[in-house]
């Protein structure tokens, strides 16, 4: 039992718990794009225990998935400029 609890506190196990979460909400309020499948598919790297002699490989993919989110529109950099802008006034 330890040793599940020892994984369960591993801050790479408690990220990928969030974006599964985060995933299954997505999906939930019906987020297209892919964005949930992406957060999905993220999240397994990130739940390979830490003293795995997969994790190098895991970590790795991780940070590619990551930064592939970060491409979308919708999660992006494009996302936080958009939502800077004032709504325009009907006219």
């Amino acid at each position: 039992m330890s040793k599940v609890l020892d994984w369960v506190r591993e801050p790479t196990t408690l990220q990928g718990l969030g974006l599964l979460s985060g995933a299954m909400m997505a999906a939930w309020l019906g987020v297209d794009g892919g964005v949930p499948s992406v957060m999905a598919s993220t999240a397994i790297f990130l739940l390979i225990p830490e003293k795995s002699p997969l994790q190098k490989a895991a970590s790795i993919a991780a940070g590619a998935a990551i930064t592939e989110i970060g491409k979308h529109p919708l999660l992006g950099a494009s996302s936080a400029a958009a939502s800077t802008d004032e709504p325009k006034a009907p006219t």
